[in-house]
């Protein structure tokens, strides 16, 4: 006795009416698995299992663990529609899209400021005053080589073809001597590397700078 082939009924998700086999493999090329719609679609395969259960997009299910998802559905379907939530107009979309370019404008704008707000600090910080009475950082090029046994002379010589790096203002010292020619923290290094271990050059308590 031949046996009779039992149709297996397919459910259709949207309608709830079985689909036989055969109407099944007709079609069955014209349907994806849930992995492969995601990868038509361009969203994650979670994305097109939401949209199943929300209703919004149609599925069969031919085997118990497997749902496939007619292409025609996909076609159809909109973005708005993938999340379960209807699309937005599209005058709404632009206005959306131009308040947030306004909003990375403004950004934009208040970090230049700000970048360029430490520079102006910055300069400030490093202008120094040129009159009055002679900073403490500063030491008088003068008074300096005399402390050392160093010519006047010599000093000014040096620092006018830039051998010693020096200061240059217009100060009046703690004693009330006028200072044109002064040395910072580097200007006393580079004054006791040039003339240390040339007479008649002494060195002092404080040496080497």
């Amino acid at each position: 006795m031949r046996k009779t082939r039992e149709v297996t009924p397919y459910q259709d998700t949207m309608t709830g009416h079985p689909k036989d086999q055969d109407q099944g493999q007709a079609g069955e090329s014209q349907y994806v698995t849930i992995q492969q719609a995601a990868q038509l679609c361009g969203v994650s395969s979670k994305t097109i299992q939401r949209a199943i259960h929300a209703g919004t997009l149609p599925a069969r299910y031919p085997l118990k663990n497997r749902c496939e998802i007619a292409v025609s559905d996909l076609e159809r379907l909109r973005p708005g529609q993938m999340s379960g939530h209807p699309p937005e107009p599209l005058e709404q979309r632009v206005a959306t899209l131009e308040q947030r370019v306004q909003q990375l404008e403004q950004l934009v704008a208040a970090l230049q400021n700000r970048s360029a707000t430490p520079k102006s600090r910055k300069g400030g910080k490093t202008q120094e005053r040129t009159t009055g009475p002679l900073p403490k950082q500063f030491v008088s090029l003068l008074a300096f080589a005399a402390l050392h046994g160093v010519a006047e002379a010599r000093v000014q010589a040096h620092a006018d073809i830039g051998l010693l790096p020096v200061r240059r203002g217009a100060w009046t010292d703690a004693d009330g001597t006028n200072v044109t020619l002064a040395l910072d923290a580097k200007g006393k290094a580079a004054f006791f590397q040039v003339y240390q271990g040339v007479p008649p050059f002494v060195a002092c308590d404080r040496c080497p700078h």
